[in-house]
């Protein structure tokens, strides 16, 4: 009851503030310029009065809400804000107003009655519409910050929001416009089911791919990835609907399909930085014309190797051992024998073990490949105890640096591309 009286007085309140405004124009303007015009003149003046109260109620409760959202310790409150959520609702106070106001002004001359109450079903359709978008891009902005795999998931169910909301919306708009009924707009369009599908087809493959991603929790925004399909590498700094955007390490961005992510090979390297190490794989081309069986000479000069010196003596024992009943041991090709390239595979195998940078803790590994027209290659397997880019690339390069100027030491010949001379500087 109380309510109810509540409202009443409220009502007769506006309706007699009407009263006043409507005598102040017509006396204002006077009384034949008055009556023309006075439908547009008291709906501009109500306008423009609606548009201030907006503007001190943005300024006042928006600042107010401002200085909340900068001292509190609530990321939600700033992340509101930040996206103009307090702001939309700020404006439906406005849209209220207008409301309270339309039937003791608007509805009180014919040709604008309509119009008016048409105008405030689309603006409220539009602020509705804006304010749900900035919930969701404030609410993706927060889950952005924590870079797990449910931020995919957020991202792609906001945004599949953000398109349900924006064609219902859109319908409702036009329905609206024309006076008609969103299900006979609706009927319209079953009969475009395919057109639409098609126009929708990146969104809801990027949606399911979303969801796939956040289930499976294969990539998150920030993970180092590879896009072998697209020869993309880089971070990835957003996942939406249609597209991922990848910075290349050189600065660019990239964009490659979210579905893409889901149907082809995509390398995480992320996983490989979370452990601290990374793997070097790469191999050493040897002109197979270098490789020999080791002489006295040889072996006198290997021993006073450090790293070796002690393996070659084991050797030696061993293969003496073994020759004992060899019958002709003036052909060397006869029994065991060391061999430059066997005794340099050692070599790399103990000077990687005792590298500091070096993982002791995964494998050390060093392999003959097939035999290639570019020589013998000798793949150095091993794993740096870094994964931070320049770093791993400073120790690769120590490395090969190291173990390519000590192949001369064993007599052996790094394999060289073949160049053709150019003809016509001949």
């Amino acid at each position: 009851m109380f309510e109810n009286s509540s409202k009443l007085y409220s009502n007769k309140y506006i309706a007699d503030l009407a009263k006043v405004v409507r005598k102040q124009i017509k006396e204002l303007f006077g009384e034949s310029l008055g009556k023309a015009f006075l439908p547009f003149l008291e709906a501009f003046f109500w306008v423009a009065v609606l548009l201030l109260i907006d503007f001190i109620l943005q300024k006042t409760i928006g600042g107010l809400i401002g200085l909340l959202a900068k001292h509190s310790k609530f990321n939600w409150i700033k992340k509101f804000y930040a996206h103009k959520v307090f702001r939309t609702l700020i404006h439906f106070v406005t849209v209220w107003m207008l409301t309270e106001i339309n039937p003791y002004v608007f509805q009180k001359y014919h040709g604008i009655d309509k119009f008016a109450d048409k105008f405030i079903g689309l603006i409220i359709i539009l602020i509705i519409i804006r304010f749900i978008f900035r919930v969701i891009d404030a609410i993706i902005d927060i889950n952005d910050e924590r870079e797990n795999h449910a931020t995919v998931g957020v991202r792609a169910f906001g945004q599949m929001i953000k398109i349900f909301v924006a064609f219902f919306g859109a319908l409702t708009f036009i329905a609206t416009l024309i006076d008609t009924d969103v299900s006979k707009i609706l009927t319209v369009l079953g009969a475009l089911t395919a057109v639409v599908l098609l126009i929708f087809r990146d969104s809801i493959l990027g949606f399911v791919s979303g969801l796939q991603i956040a289930t499976s929790k294969s990539i998150k925004v920030g993970d180092w990835i590879s896009v072998s399909k697209y020869g993309v590498e880089g971070i990835v700094k957003e996942i939406n609907l249609a597209v991922t955007k990848i910075e290349k390490f050189d600065k660019s961005v990239s964009t490659v399909p979210t579905y893409d992510l889901i149907s082809s090979e995509i390398t995480n390297h992320s996983w490989m930085a979370a452990t601290n190490t990374r793997r070097i794989k790469r191999p050493i081309y040897f002109n197979v014309n270098s490789f020999q069986f080791c002489d006295d000479e040889m072996l006198k000069k290997f021993k006073k190797i450090d790293l070796i010196g002690s393996y070659i003596e084991l050797k030696l024992e061993e293969i003496q051992e073994s020759n004992k009943k060899v019958m002709h041991k003036d052909l060397v090709i006869n029994g065991r024998q060391l061999t430059n390239i066997g005794v340099f595979r050692k070599y790399v195998e103990n000077y990687l073990s005792n590298r500091t940078d070096v993982s002791k803790n995964d494998k050390i590994m060093v392999k003959q490949l097939e035999l290639t027209p570019q020589g013998m290659p000798l793949e150095i397997y091993c794993f740096a105890n870094t994964s931070e880019m320049t770093e791993f690339e400073r120790i690769q390069s120590d490395i090969f640096d190291h173990l390519i100027s000590a192949s001369k030491e064993f007599e052996l010949e790094i394999s060289q591309p073949f160049i053709y001379p150019n003809h016509d500087e001949a």
